[in-house]
């Protein structure tokens, strides 16, 4: 599979992914490299890397065999996220970051010392918001993220976020009442696994950091209440996954 990044007339961009003889829409300008990733073709321009991202320009530009090479194969790397990273700053493309595909982009704007790591962080921040609907899920796999590549502002977003979230939401638990009969109910909890795994990697230090805002939270409603202030900060409700 190849896929092309070409500039047509009038700065449009005309591009093509040719795989067993058929053309599917894909993206990508001038190209004078090519990189294999999954052995998927990427024909790229190196003075378009270089100028985003400083690990490309040594690599062009310095003593390494690739700077001679046309065809580069990358290790390690899925090409479906390498093309949502090409997407994201490439002249006259850049496709918006989104909920979907910023965990694809952020590794690799990272590995790569692209300024995408900062826009990556914009995305998650403004994603921490009642309206948008995130899942539990992708929140705490934004939070590891963050962890893992230092996001510092986003981190102190999640915890305020996480603040409003019933703490047992985030630990993956629900709650259901069940009627036994004779007006007799039951609360059975249920756990979900793959929430409770993901929130058991969150570093101590996170998690003693939502668990902090989410008292202080408490504790102000519970201020609130005992001077007959209205508390109208309910808790918001997202979905596990």
């Amino acid at each position: 599979m190849e896929v092309a990044l070409d500039f047509g007339d009038n700065d449009r961009i005309n591009y093509q992914e040719e795989e067993e003889g058929e053309s599917f829409p894909s993206g990508f300008p001038e190209t004078d490299v090519t990189l294999v990733v999954e052995e998927q073709k990427f024909h790229v321009s190196r003075a378009v890397l270089s100028q985003h991202s400083p690990v490309f320009k040594a690599m062009f530009n310095g003593h390494f065999k690739e700077s001679t090479e046309k065809e580069i194969v990358l290790e390690d790397k899925k090409a479906e996220h390498f093309k949502e990273f090409l997407k994201s700053f490439y002249p006259n493309m850049k496709y918006s970051l989104t909920e979907k595909n910023v965990l694809q982009v952020l590794p690799l704007a990272h590995e790569y010392q692209s300024s995408l790591v900062g826009d990556c962080e914009t995305c998650m921040i403004q994603m921490c918001k009642p309206e948008t609907g995130i899942t539990v899920s992708t929140l705490l796999d934004y939070i590891l993220a963050a962890e893992k590549f230092d996001l510092t502002t986003f981190l102190e977003t999640a915890a305020n976020y996480s603040a409003r979230v019933d703490y047992d939401l985030l630990l993956g638990n629900t709650f259901e009442t069940k009627n036994e009969g004779r007006n007799t109910y039951t609360l059975e909890m249920s756990e979900n696994k793959d929430i409770s795994s993901k929130f058991s990697k969150i570093n101590i230090e996170t998690r003693l950091l939502i668990a902090e805002k989410r008292l202080q939270h408490l504790e102000m409603n519970r201020r609130k209440r005992d001077n007959n202030i209205s508390v109208n900060e309910s808790d918001y409700k997202l979905p596990l996954k």
